[in-house]
């Protein structure tokens, strides 16, 4: 699996309810999408962050997205965004009858000295830990070997449950706008 995101910062022309209705128009086509696990469409007021984030069960299935029609609308409206990629260690939805509305980011620096394979041992247990955690929808773990950098993604109903629960070096949060998740049947390998 691979997780995905890039990050649009509005342009001072660009009203926030543009982007509101740019999410109502266009989640349908990824409903349903064969080789994505989930799409979330976040969203920063404050900094005017617009940052969907994927998790793709299929490479070739992101693949053929980033090289598509759909991600060049994407470009044409905004500019081409610098896409970051992940390799996923976890992933899982927890509660599939939660409809989150926060979005909790953390990414941790790993030091040179730690050993990936007792690192990945060891947030896969943290990660499964949270199964039955009140709130939570779900819950990604994330590598990034280019930067040597851990992620951890989750979905949360309220900020209430989200509250104080990241503890990393770097911590982004988003409102979700819309989470687009393919039918159980079109998940090619959930973590």
């Amino acid at each position: 699996m691979i997780a995905m995101q890039y990050t649009i910062r509005l342009a001072d022309d660009y009203g926030v309810q543009n982007i509101r209705t740019r999410v109502q128009q266009r989640y349908a086509m990824f409903d349903n999408l064969p080789g994505l696990a989930h799409k979330s469409y976040l969203f920063s007021p404050e900094d005017r962050l617009y940052a969907p984030f994927y998790i793709w069960a299929d490479h070739d299935a992101a693949r053929d997205f980033l090289i598509g029609d759909v991600f060049q609308n994407v470009s044409d409206t905004f500019s081409r965004p610098r896409v970051r990629t992940w390799n996923v260690l976890s992933y899982d939805v927890f509660d599939p009858t939660l409809t989150p509305t926060l979005a909790v980011r953390e990414s941790d620096a790993i030091e040179p000295e730690v050993r990936l394979s007792e690192l990945a041992k060891t947030e896969r247990a943290a990660h499964n830990k949270l199964r039955g955690l009140s709130g939570l929808h779900s819950h990604a773990v994330a590598l990034d070997p280019d930067r040597w950098e851990l992620v951890r993604f989750s979905l949360w109903r309220d900020e209430a449950a989200g509250k104080n629960k990241a503890h990393a070096d770097s911590v982004q949060t988003y409102e979700v706008l819309h989470l687009s998740t393919p039918p159980a049947g079109k998940i090619l390998g959930a973590a």
